[in-house]
């Protein structure tokens, strides 16, 4: 008689009831993943259970390399070629530093 009043009581106050949670779409059990094992390709490793083949390294094909010097580079920076390179907004253009010999011999023969 004891016990049937516990459980009357019980059922009537809210605050001893146990509250319901909502149903919630089934999800997957979480699968634990085992230990794998790094190696590298073409090993008997690779061919284990379990095991991960890492991959190629970065080959670096896409890389910046350095200009090599050329004769050209050299000449120009020494200064030994009468131009230089004029940065415009339409472009980049030669400038002559010394008029060029053969355009004005042309321009005098037609004068004279």
């Amino acid at each position: 008689m004891v016990a049937e009043k516990q459980t009357l009581s019980l059922n009537k106050c809210p605050d001893k009831m146990q509250k319901r949670t909502k149903l919630l779409a089934q999800q997957p059990l979480p699968v634990h993943q085992p230990h794998s094992l790094v190696s590298e390709g073409f090993t008997v490793k690779a061919m284990m259970k379990n095991s991960v083949v890492r991959g190629p390294p970065a080959a670096g094909a896409f890389k910046e390399r350095p200009t090599k010097p050329t004769a050209f580079r050299k000449f120009y920076e020494r200064g030994d070629f009468p131009i230089a390179l004029e940065h415009d907004s339409k472009g980049n253009k030669i400038a002559w530093k010394v008029r060029p010999r053969h355009s004005c011999d042309s321009q005098l023969r037609l004068l004279k």
